[in-house]
């Protein structure tokens, strides 16, 4: 997993990027005109999964926040505000952590991290003090084997919601927010707060937005096996219509997902990393608009 922002204030994007087998992130500064210096590693736990990257301690540089499924941790590394981190501060989560989101869940203007804790079958929520500290985390079922989670408010009640996906048959559950920290808990399908895709895949990404053009929040899924991605509908109240499905391509292996405008024409398209020998990005340009 790569994530992308200006860690060291010149202006200029920078990366950073997880090697699973090292137990390392590392950070590529950017020197413009998309060319990047060479890298740095920084020490994490045992087999790195997922970056949330924000300003955990309120002093302004961005930070880090890792999810190391093989040890049950999590590992936090502050910014120094040059392109460097400290040395990580560990915090435990449930079991085989995966995808890691920073979101201010509770509207104290503290970012929170919301964790899939995949062995658990839950998700875990920790809530930033501001200081660089977490709360312990606090737990919320979900369908076995969860593996990413989006955070929106999907109900346009104003409070941030909760979008969990299971490699079980993927089922999809819906924990809404209170905007006080917590969130209630999922029903079970065939409640409509829980929905089942009809086709039988392991999901590895999501990623949020509008791609019908009536104001609701959608969801994109990738399907690894099926070379795919599914296009949630939502419905404004919370709810999911069933996936719409799209080829990314014969041999391909679908992974990451992100969204944007890519050819300026006002609709949100789709990229989505092929995990396969392939090494390439696929970008699928909307045409529901």
């Amino acid at each position: 997993m790569v994530a992308v922002n200006n860690f060291n204030g010149e202006g200029i994007l920078d990366l950073v990027d997880i090697d699973n087998d090292g137990n390392t992130v590392s950070i590529l500064l950017g020197i413009g005109n998309g060319r990047f210096g060479s890298y740095t590693s920084f020490p994490v736990g045992s087999r790195p999964v997922s970056i949330a990257v924000g300003d955990f301690n309120s002093d302004g540089p961005l930070d880090l926040a890792v999810t190391n499924s093989a040890d049950n941790t999590m590992s936090i590394l502050l910014g120094t505000g040059s392109g460097s981190f400290g040395s990580q501060i560990i915090y435990s989560t449930g079991l085989n952590p995966q995808w890691i989101v920073a979101k201010d869940v509770d509207g104290d203007g503290r970012l929170d991290l919301v964790i899939v804790n995949g062995y658990s079958s839950n998700v875990g929520v920790m809530l930033g003090i501001g200081n660089g500290d977490f709360t312990s985390q606090i737990t919320y079922p979900t369908f076995a084997n969860p593996t990413c989670v989006a955070v929106d408010d999907f109900d346009g009640d104003g409070h941030l919601d909760l979008v969990v996906i299971s490699n079980t048959w993927l089922l999809t559950s819906v924990l809404l927010g209170t905007g006080h920290g917590d969130f209630r808990s999922q029903t079970m399908f065939p409640s409509d707060l829980t929905y089942l895709s009809g086709v039988t895949d392991v999901p590895y990404g999501v990623a949020i937005g509008d791609f019908s053009g009536d104001a609701q929040l959608d969801l994109v899924v990738t399907f690894y096996d099926l070379a795919s991605v599914g296009v949630f509908l939502g419905t404004g109240n919370g709810s999911f219509g069933l996936p719409t499905m799209f080829s990314t391509g014969s041999g391909s292996t679908p992974f990451g997902v992100t969204v944007g405008d890519f050819n300026s024409d006002g609709r949100l398209d789709i990229a989505v990393t092929d995990n396969s020998a392939h090494n390439t990005m696929n970008v699928l340009l909307n045409t529901c608009m």
